[in-house]
């Protein structure tokens, strides 16, 4: 081989080296880039898993709120909404006006602009929503709003009954302080002793009216507060001696009287004996009340084993039908002259009905003007061998 062939040979053996190492790192770097596209893929990944967590997160959130949550972007339109909020988006009849209001606080929103709007919608059933939307950006500029929608008709609810219940307890506690005051001022300049004795009866009568009242309300919120009373058989025969025993005195003052069918030993009550004792009391009171002089009250007892019902029955003067759903409210009274006269309270039912819904059971009413009341109590039925339906 000449020397000219060995130094090409050399040669090319020379570019071959160079190419296989040029090869070597090319392969490398193409090595090192996948590694790094990898490690970027991973990290994207888990960015987009973890923000995934998140989102789900912010809506099992957005869901648990009890308001209506809707969110949209920055033109507008809707890109989530909660459960609460799906009957006002696409809606028809009364939210029909939900939505409309809705659409206009999300375009005042993503202007930046933010926005309250109440909606009384008279149903049925008659409700009221409050809607506030708040402008979302980023720092520089609008990126969507968020609406949120608040049904308050209950609270509008409580705030009606606090503001009558304030109304009526002034209105109902001025008039024998008044009274009171009156007689004390006449009383005080008063010489003739058989007047002077009338005015003091009549103030006794009054300050009686007053601490009646006053019983009635710490009753009441008793009650009320005791939501889940501890409850433990109680005999119904006891209930109906204690409550008639306690209601005698004013029936036997007008001669009224209270027929009371001796009811089963084995027939018991599951529940607190002071408040169905209370409740029972206050239903014969209010029998006794509105009967005439002379009349007879009833009282009766049954079960199918489940419950047992306790209706108290007048022959007195009725209830119009007009006011047979709100004769349960506090201080509601059929005929405002005649609780006067007898210093009715305006409490005794609403006791009823709290104690009935503190365990579990109702209060019913069956009357007709001019023949008489049945109010029927109906109570869950104590353990014990009570399987056949039971009548006193």
């Amino acid at each position: 081989m000449s020397g000219a062939e060995v130094a090409m040979v050399a040669a090319t053996g020379v570019i071959v080296l160079l190419s296989v190492a040029w090869v070597l790192r090319t392969r490398r770097a193409a090595s090192a880039q996948v590694a790094r596209l990898e490690r970027a893929v991973d990290e994207a990944a888990g960015r987009r898993a973890a923000a995934s967590v998140v989102i789900q997160r912010l809506g099992a959130a957005l869901e648990a709120i009890p308001h209506g949550v809707v969110l949209c972007d920055e033109q507008a339109d809707i890109i989530h909404r909660n459960r609460h909020a799906e009957p006002f988006v696409a809606a028809r009849h009364g939210d029909v006006l939900v939505e409309r209001a809705l659409v206009e606080l999300m375009h005042t929103a993503v202007a930046g602009e933010a926005g309250v709007q109440q909606l009384d919608l008279y149903g049925p059933p008659r409700r009221t929503l409050t809607m506030s939307a708040s402008p979302i950006d980023d720092g520089e500029r609008s990126i969507g709003a968020v609406v949120v929608i608040e049904d308050v008709s209950e609270k509008r609810r409580l705030e009606a009954v606090r503001r009558d219940f304030v109304a009526n307890i002034s209105h109902e506690l001025k008039t024998p302080v008044g009274a009171l005051g009156l007689l004390a001022e006449t009383l005080a300049d008063e010489e003739d002793q058989a007047v002077a004795r009338r005015l003091a009866e009549r103030m006794q009568l009054e300050a009686t009216r007053v601490g009646r009242i006053i019983d009635d309300l710490l009753d009441l919120s008793r009650i009320e507060s005791e939501e889940a009373p501890i409850r433990e058989p109680v005999p119904v025969h006891r209930v109906l001696a204690e409550a008639v025993e306690r209601v005698r005195p004013t029936a036997e003052l007008r001669g009224i009287t209270i027929e009371v069918p001796e009811p089963s030993r084995r027939l018991a009550l599951n529940g607190e004996r002071r408040q169905l004792v209370s409740a029972l009391y206050n239903l014969l009171e209010n029998a006794v009340k509105y009967s005439d002089d002379g009349a007879t009250v009833e009282i009766s007892s049954a079960t199918d084993g489940s419950w047992v019902e306790l209706a108290v029955r007048d022959h007195g003067i009725g209830i119009p039908a007009r006011d047979l759903e709100r004769i349960f409210e506090r201080f509601y009274r059929v005929d405002r002259a005649r609780a006067r006269d007898t210093g009715g309270t305006g409490l005794g039912l609403a006791i009823v009905r709290h104690v009935a819904s503190n365990h579990g059971g109702d209060v019913r009413v069956d009357s007709h003007e001019g023949e008489g009341s049945t109010f029927t109590l109906r109570l869950p039925a104590g353990p014990g061998p009570v399987a056949v339906r039971e009548a006193g």
